[in-house]
């Protein structure tokens, strides 16, 4: 017994500690989403202050049920974070096989291909919104400009004119419209975490074993058959790790969303959050313990894959 109760003595400071910074803001959460508390209340004062008298039930909750955006903002945020889980893991899968061979300069591009990752969020959402995804001054408008021109001076040549006649001029997207906003925040964050996915693949790929595909080659397997049979199992588990742990940062994200649309027809329950928050403070609690429950049920999903897959 003694064995046992020195280590847990030990031990019992750091969980003390981790208990209080989880549970005391978990903990006001919840009695903020049970009163009434707003910042700034001319007609009723007493709002103004988390008092218990203020008790509002869940009347809270049926407020943000009932407000317009939450459902949007709940769709917008699986979308969001379905996208770029699929892109991701595709393209790092993809990228991390094909760097894993042996080329000159690999080391410098394995280099580039990480340094998005260290990019910060706001500064990624900025550069791409205005020097790339914008239809007059970023390079999808010079693009669409220099293709419009070409398409131009072909219609006049002679044999193929006709052909190009036939072609319509080509529009600029405007990525801060309402329909394509959660598009460009899907292009920024799949361009900013696609590094993380190819380093977790990339690392896995040095553990496979190369006698197997010795083999398989020897039988006469395909490139695709031993890509299908033997790599893509071999990262089955790192796969499994990587969307875990994108999906809980996904599920958070805000500053892509307030430069890009500024909330336009594109929000998220953190997005939501942040504007019940600027007065209503009990709104905004009741839909952060939505948040919780949405990314409890994605955690339970997730480690059941990932469990199945450890399990395999």
């Amino acid at each position: 017994m003694s064995k046992r109760t020195l280590p847990r003595l030990l031990q019992t400071p750091a969980v003390l500690l981790l208990l209080v910074w989880m549970l005391v803001p978990l903990g006001m959460t919840l009695y903020f989403s049970f009163i009434r508390y707003v910042l700034n209340s001319l007609r009723r004062p007493e709002w103004t202050t988390p008092s218990l008298s203020n008790w509002r039930g869940f009347g809270n909750y049926e407020f943000v049920l009932k407000s317009k955006d939450f459902i949007l903002a709940i769709q917008n945020s699986l979308l969001i974070v379905c996208s770029i889980l699929f892109l991701t893991v595709i393209l790092g899968v993809l990228i991390a096989v094909l760097i894993n061979r042996a080329f000159p300069g690999r080391g410098f591009v394995r280099v580039l291909l990480i340094s998005p990752f260290f990019v910060m969020p706001a500064v990624n959402a900025v550069l791409w919104i205005n020097m790339i995804l914008d239809p007059v001054l970023g390079l999808q408008g010079i693009a669409v400009g220099g293709i419009n021109d070409l398409v131009d001076g072909l219609r006049n040549a002679p044999l193929i004119g006709w052909f190009f006649s036939l072609w319509p001029e080509l529009e600029p997207i405007s990525f801060r419209a309402t329909q394509t906003s959660a598009l460009a925040v899907i292009i920024m964050v799949t361009w900013q975490w696609t590094p993380f996915a190819i380093l977790i693949f990339m690392t896995s790929l040095q553990s496979e074993d190369q006698q197997q595909k010795e083999a398989a080659v020897l039988d006469g397997a395909s490139a695709w058959s031993q890509f299908r049979f033997l790599t893509l199992p071999h990262l089955g588990r790192p796969i499994a790790i990587v969307v875990m742990i994108q999906a809980i940062f996904h599920l958070s994200l805000y500053a892509e969303i307030e430069i890009v649309s500024r909330g336009n027809g594109n929000k998220n329950l953190p997005y939501l959050i942040g504007e019940f928050a600027n007065n209503n403070i009990g709104a905004a609690s009741a839909t952060g313990i939505f948040a919780v429950i949405l990314a409890n049920i994605v955690a339970i999903f997730l480690l059941r894959m990932i469990g199945k897959t450890l399990m395999e």
